[in-house]
């Protein structure tokens, strides 16, 4: 599914403070100059070419950096997501057809694969709409849309960007439309966020069921709210927030009786709240712009400097997560390009991990169960069993990286070596059934 473009402009400001770098997709198009052979005199511009590269940006001057010098050309991009795997360090975007993998560093195209559905009927319109990268498992996640004669319906699934494949979680369609306003996740309870135009919906990660619908509630006046993002450093879903200012005007085709005319809007910084729908605006003052952003193209949330970035194709516009005003902004500008879109900020939720365990096949740690200890650990740790035998533990990184992947012979007790291990917090994942945070210091 691909959206239209949807222009906003803002006044000159700067941000003095240590922000972090948004990769994104900058794009360039190529014409030719045409003479008319009648008239010299006359000329127009013929479109040749257009390219895709990855980019990034830096905040304070909005120059818009080149990442290497490989590229796509004339690739559509899909508008309807891009993420960052900070696992392995690559940029995902959907092209016209294809799953595209970047490398953060270079900007090496890693892959170029086919999406592919197996529960697709192949002759109807299939889409993978508003995908993410979830920290806390390191899955890509999104809404696998497919078609049914006439009748569309979307399933939470997750995809592999190296093959392609997409696996549907959810057994039945999750709702029938898709507001392309974003979509964003809640790495602790597990929870996929999107909206269907009248709900915020939220999917269980873990078996692709409803979790929560609530219908959006907007404060007086207010009437849109889009480009989500989920900001770990306050557990909050920030967007974007449309006021109307109307007035009460005679109507021109019933004398005597009055219409409400729309005379402008404004965007806020908004917040809401997923279990209750309630839309708040952050503080009182508007983003002074033309009120209206590219849609899916931002939503970054930067930790270091609490902002939230989004812009116009023109102008690259930070955000005060605390005030809602304008921190920074400033018109965008090249080493090699006409439009940076797609950005996602690749430190916003890196270390965060489950809180809610799966339901259905997660066991909780229990006293009765496992008993991990020392904790913290200065050099190894122990596991103790009481009621069932441990055969299999994984040690991993908190992002869900696999360092240690050990196998046992039905024993009650094993002590762990981690000198080798850098200070840190790491998950112990026992029997691939029971899960346990441990600090080495």
């Amino acid at each position: 599914m691909k959206i239209g473009i949807i222009v906003c402009a803002l006044s000159f400001v700067f941000l003095s403070s240590a922000q972090t770098a948004n990769y994104g997709m900058v794009s360039k198009a190529y014409f030719t100059t045409v003479y008319n052979p009648l008239d010299s005199n006359i000329f127009y511009q013929i479109h040749d070419s257009t390219v895709i590269r990855l980019a990034k940006t830096n905040p304070t001057t909005c120059f818009v950096e080149n990442v290497g010098n490989l590229y796509l050309k004339d690739e559509v991009i899909n508008m309807t997501g891009s993420t960052i795997n900070t696992v392995d360090s690559t940029f995902i975007f959907i092209g016209e057809s294809k799953m595209h993998r970047l490398r953060l560093s270079d900007g090496a195209i890693l892959s170029s694969v086919d999406l592919f559905n197996p529960l697709a009927n192949p002759a109807e319109q299939n889409y993978f709409n508003n995908f993410i990268f979830n920290q806390s498992d390191t899955t890509i996640y999104g809404l696998a849309t497919r078609q049914n004669g006439c009748v569309f319906g979307n399933y939470l699934a997750k995809v592999n960007p190296i093959t392609g494949v997409i696996t549907e979680i959810s057994t039945t369609s999750v709702g029938q439309s898709i507001l392309m306003a974003g979509a964003t996740i809640d790495p602790y309870q597990m929870i996929y966020y999107f909206s269907d135009g009248i709900g915020m919906v939220g999917i269980d990660l873990y078996n692709g069921s409803i979790y929560s619908n609530s219908t959006v509630v907007f404060p007086p006046t207010f009437n849109q709210f889009g480009n989500f993002a989920y900001s770990c450093a306050n557990n909050t879903i920030y967007g974007l927030l449309t006021k109307e200012y109307t007035s009460t005007v005679p109507n021109p085709f019933d004398p005597g009786t009055f219409i409400t005319q729309v005379d402008s809007t404004n965007l806020f910084l908004g917040t809401i709240d997923p279990t209750t729908g309630q839309v708040s605006s952050v503080g009182t003052n508007p983003i002074l712009c033309s009120n209206s952003y590219i849609m899916n193209s931002g939503g970054a949330i930067d930790p270091a400097t609490m902002a939230y970035y989004f812009n116009d194709a023109i102008k690259y516009i930070g955000v005060s997560l605390t005030t809602g005003l304008v921190e920074s902004s400033c018109v965008d500008n090249y080493e090699d390009g006409d439009q940076f879109i797609l950005f996602r900020n690749n430190t916003n939720c890196v270390g965060a991990s489950f809180i809610r365990a799966n339901p259905l096949n997660v066991k909780e740690l229990l006293a009765s169960d496992f008993k991990v200890y020392p904790n913290p650990s200065f050099g190894n740790f122990s596991i103790q069993s009481t009621n069932e035998s441990i055969h299999t533990v994984q040690i991993a990184t908190i992002d869900g990286h696999v360092i240690q992947d050990l196998a046992f012979d039905n024993t009650s007790k094993k002590t762990l070596e981690i000198n080798d291990l850098p200070k840190g917090i790491y998950l112990v994942n026992i029997n691939a059934t029971s899960f346990h945070k441990i600090v080495v210091n």
